[in-house]
């Protein structure tokens, strides 16, 4: 099997401790509608998915919304940024033709592939969920579970390769590593909306306590040893914790929301395995968000802003940081045509445009998806059923 295929089957390989559990941002959002907004929902999240963006949110519910469900979410982002995937499979290629008696062209050709590898990244985001939600005047409360994994593979190119006249393709001393980590919350949001002393504004508080599981997985390896077989799931580091996320919802009018939203309060790192000598963090820091929207019934206009970079892994320079736009038109509740656009606030990604359609016949049932685009191979989809009574 070619490393390039690796690459990206070590990023799933890596989702499955959670997708198991649960049965980068390289998708922009924690939700399929809000996905297809440009990743909003701090100010604009439904009752449904409040646990996913600010816990104050699930007091956001019409008067005739009783139950719901969110079952399942799926979502799923990738960056290429330089075609890590394509570049490792034609060196692979070359590297396995490469005899030992190379012509100076044959060398040459093999070393500008090699070149073309070095500081190359994928990355790749899965997000799984679902949630219950009891919306209703008294307490609005919902129980959650989420899974949210985060994968990097890295390649890092010798100049001890490059330099040698007379190069073993079995036994190299360039590499790449995989760097897998990632969360599963299982918690409650608790929601309650307040009449402020002024006409017409109101206030909600929300708090999601949850148990949290952290996971971390690292895997590196030779270019010319790097093996399927020598990959094993049982090599993660894992502990259980607790967290919390907390959120505020400010409505001076009825038709306009001001958020803010804190997520993993309580900060968490954990070393992964040790391979070949090398180790690294996963770091679970707070993230905090601040977001607004206007909502006239059928035409709704949500921003977000991240306030801090969200950094992954310590050792690793990736972080991200976006501000976020979206808009949704309503057609009396049966379909919803959504679009946004996420500015990076980081050199680490790159902007996006999103689009997401969603039905929702009799108001009782229905279907989101979610589309993202954007430079250097930056893809993202999501989908999610669900149920309202």
């Amino acid at each position: 099997m070619k490393i390039s295929r690796k690459g990206l089957s070590l990023a799933v390989a890596a989702a499955m401790p959670f997708v198991s559990f649960s049965s980068m941002a390289m998708f922009n959002g924690a939700d399929a509608r809000g996905g297809a907004m440009g990743g909003t929902g701090v100010a604009s999240a439904e009752y449904l998915t409040a646990s996913f963006y600010n816990p104050a949110m699930a007091s956001n519910y019409t008067k005739g919304d009783n139950f719901g469900m969110v079952l399942p979410l799926v979502a799923v982002g990738v960056h290429d940024s330089g075609e890590l995937y394509n570049k490792v499979d034609d060196f692979q290629e070359i590297n396995d033709e490469l005899g030992d008696n190379p012509s100076p062209q044959e060398l040459e050709e093999w070393r500008e592939a090699l070149r073309e590898l070095d500081d190359g990244e994928l990355d790749l985001e899965a997000i799984i969920g679902a949630s219950v939600a009891i919306p209703n005047r008294y307490v609005s409360a919902n129980v959650f579970i989420k899974a949210q994994v985060a994968s990097m593979v890295m390649t890092q190119i010798e100049d001890s390769d490059l330099d040698n006249p007379n190069p073993d393709p079995d036994d190299l001393d360039s590499t790449v590593q995989g760097l897998a980590g990632g969360t599963v919350d299982l918690g409650v949001t608790l929601a309650k909306e307040f009449a402020l002393p002024f006409q017409g504004q109101r206030l909600s508080v929300g708090i999601s306590p949850k148990f949290q599981k952290v996971v971390a997985l690292n895997y590196l390896a030779s270019v010319s040893d790097f093996d399927d077989d020598e990959y094993d799931l049982d090599d993660h580091q894992d502990k259980s914790v607790f967290n919390f996320d907390l959120g505020v919802a400010y409505k001076p009018a009825n038709n306009l929301t001001l958020a803010l939203a804190a997520q993993n309060v309580i900060k968490q790192e954990l070393d992964t395995n040790i391979s070949f000598g090398s180790q690294a963090t996963f770091l679970v820091e707070p993230q905090y968000t601040a977001g607004i929207a206007y909502d006239t019934g059928w035409l709704l206009v949500a921003a977000d802003v991240d306030l801090n970079e969200r950094e992954y892994f310590r050792e690793s320079s990736y972080k991200t940081q976006f501000a976020r736009f979206g808009v949704e038109l309503d057609a009396w509740h049966w379909a919803q045509l959504r679009a946004g656009y996420s500015h990076s606030m980081t050199d680490y990604s790159k902007d996006m445009l999103t689009a997401g359609l969603g039905f929702t016949p009799f108001g009782l049932f229905g279907m989101d998806i979610a589309a993202q685009f954007g430079e250097d191979d930056h893809y993202g989809v999501a989908t999610q059923f669900v149920f309202m009574f």
